[in-house]
């Protein structure tokens, strides 16, 4: 007989949830009305929490980009780390999931990385949080992968390119142009892995 949820946990579920519904909602505002219509007001009005509620969490609307940004990052890693899973075993398949699932985001058009506008038009320094996470990406996918750095900085900047083009509004290719790109990017990692790593000329 399973047992019934302790006393304690029930509040804390509940904030969780509270939590989560001030995030999701702030993003809300920023991807329908924009980033300048984003303050704590209207995102505990978005939330349907009081005031006094929100700042339980987020004490400042630095504070709640801050914390949009990092759950922004979570999401986008959680993607490529599910496509990662189904792709184990395959040579350099990480950077494919990388690839595949950015690609996923654009077509599933939801406001993955709004926060980032919206940290961008208030305070520049709050995108630190995503820069360290690309920095971080990255280098791990230099230190695992038998292939060029040079050469994998141009499909992650590719890919990563993709989508905030799309985010900002600066995209000018279709649905289906960008799916041609991204398969050519995968097309492209084959080729490299056949070729194999090139030695780079000795600096003088």
């Amino acid at each position: 007989m399973s047992q019934p949820p302790s006393s304690t946990s029930i509040p804390t579920r509940r904030k969780r949830d509270s939590r989560e519904s001030i995030l999701q909602a702030a993003e809300e505002i920023v991807a329908r009305r924009g980033p300048a219509h984003l303050t704590l007001e209207t995102a505990a009005n978005e939330a349907k929490v009081s005031k006094g509620g929100l700042f339980y969490h987020f004490r400042s609307k630095e504070a709640l980009l801050e914390a949009m940004i990092r759950r922004s990052m979570h999401l986008l890693e959680t993607e490529h780390a599910k496509v990662a899973e189904s792709l184990t075993g395959e040579r350099n398949g990480k950077l494919k999931a990388n690839i595949i699932g950015t690609l996923r985001h654009l077509e599933g058009q939801r406001p993955v990385l709004t926060a980032v506008v919206a940290a961008i038009a208030n305070d520049p320094k709050l995108v630190e949080p995503m820069r360290e996470s690309f920095r971080n990406d990255f280098q791990a996918l230099c230190k695992e992968l038998n292939l060029r750095m040079e050469d994998i900085a141009i499909l992650f900047l590719a890919s990563q390119g993709l989508l905030l083009m799309e985010l900002l509004g600066l995209s000018f290719l279709t649905p289906s142009q960008i799916r041609k790109v991204t398969q050519r990017m995968l097309q492209m990692v084959e080729e490299l892995d056949r070729n194999g790593p090139v030695e780079a000329p000795p600096e003088r």
